[in-house]
């Protein structure tokens, strides 16, 4: 993964690296990731929401697709 300094990211906003991770700051202004797993096949795409805001911290899952609708659904919670 390049550069990962989050404080210029606007809620919303979003980047994208050559191998397809991900990194943005949701509507809410929460922190995103899609990053492939290392351990495991698949990716992981997981958001630093406080505990009781109702949002997962985090999903896995073994395909690309889903990996996306995943983080762009995460981006959209506002």
């Amino acid at each position: 993964m390049a550069d990962t300094d989050t404080s210029a990211l606007a809620p919303g906003q979003s980047v994208a690296w050559d191998n397809g991770e991900r990194m943005g700051r949701s509507r809410a202004g929460h922190l995103v990731f899609l990053r492939r797993r290392l351990a495991e096949h698949g990716f992981a795409v997981a958001v630093d929401a406080p505990p009781g805001t109702g949002q997962p911290d985090g999903v896995l899952t073994t395909t690309w697709g889903h990996a996306n609708e995943v983080f762009d659904r995460l981006m959209r919670v506002g």
